[in-house]
C-alpha cells in the first residue's frame, strides 16, 4: 500500500506540473536548483564521497551536472504553483495547532524538544516559510479526498483501498476535506497558478527597481 500511496503521490504531481501552462519565474526554478544541488553535495559529504572525483567517474563537468536536474526544479515549482492555486481557491489557512502538530512532528523525527524547534524557527524568521509548507500541505490532502482516482482503463478506483486507510481515521489535520468555500471540488488551477506567478513576477520587479533607486542613491551621495 504504501508503494501504491507513493504512485499516487508521482502521478498527482506530475498532473499538477501539466496544469501549470505559464513560464514560471527562473528565481524560483533556481531557488529549488540551489537546494537540490546542496542537497547532494551534503549527502556525498555524509557517505565520503568526493564530488569532484564522482563527476570526473561519470564524465559530467559541474555545470552539466546542475542543469540536469533544472527539469525537476521546473517541475517541483510548477507543483509549488499549483497547490498555492488550490490553497487559495479552497481557503485553506494554517491555524495554530497546525504548527504545533508539525513541531511535535519535526521533534520525533530529530529527536528534540518541540518547543526548541519552535523557538530556531522563530528566531530565524522561518515561520512563514513553515506556514507555507503547512498550507501546500494542506491543498494537497485536500486534492487526495477530493479528487476521482481511476485506472488506465477509466474504471473507479476505491480512494481508501489505495491510499491505506478509512476516511475517517485520516483527518490528521482537524479540517474539512469536503467543504472549502462552497467551490465543490473544482478549482481552476492554472488560472490561480498564472496569478501567482503574476505577482511572483510583480515582486520581483518591485525588488529589481528599488535596488536600482539604492544604487542611484548611493551613486549620486
Amino acid at each position: 500500500l504504501n508503494q501504491a500511496r507513493q504512485g499516487v503521490v508521482q502521478a498527482m504531481n506530475a498532473a499538477l506540473a501539466e496544469l501549470v501552462t505559464d513560464e514560471v519565474p527562473d528565481a524560483m526554478v533556481d531557488a529549488d536548483l540551489n537546494q537540490r544541488v546542496q542537497g547532494i553535495v551534503q549527502q556525498f559529504q555524509a557517505q565520503g564521497i568526493d564530488l569532484g572525483q564522482w563527476l570526473a567517474a561519470t564524465g559530467q563537468g559541474p555545470d552539466e551536472f546542475i542543469e540536469s536536474m533544472r527539469g525537476a526544479s521546473i517541475e517541483a515549482v510548477k507543483v509549488d504553483l499549483a497547490l498555492r492555486a488550490v490553497a487559495e481557491a479552497e481557503s485553506l489557512e494554517v491555524e495554530p495547532h497546525d504548527f504545533d502538530a508539525e513541531y511535535a512532528r519535526m521533534a520525533m523525527q530529530y529527536g528534540q524538544k518541540a518547543k526548541d524547534i519552535r523557538r530556531a524557527y522563530e528566531q530565524n524568521d522561518a515561520v512563514p516559510e513553515l506556514a507555507a509548507q503547512i498550507r501546500k500541505s494542506k491543498a494537497f490532502d485536500w486534492l487526495l479526498h477530493n479528487i476521482d482516482f481511476v485506472d488506465p482503463d477509466g474504471n473507479p478506483i476505491d480512494r481508501d483501498t489505495l491510499l491505506g486507510h478509512s476516511h475517517d481515521d485520516d483527518d490528521h489535520d482537524g479540517h474539512d476535506h469536503h467543504d472549502h468555500g462552497g467551490h465543490g471540488g473544482e478549482v481552476d488551477v492554472q488560472s490561480a497558478a498564472a496569478a501567482v506567478i503574476a505577482a511572483t513576477d510583480a515582486a520581483a520587479t518591485t525588488g529589481d527597481d528599488q535596488s536600482s533607486e539604492d544604487d542611484s542613491e548611493e551613486e549620486t551621495s
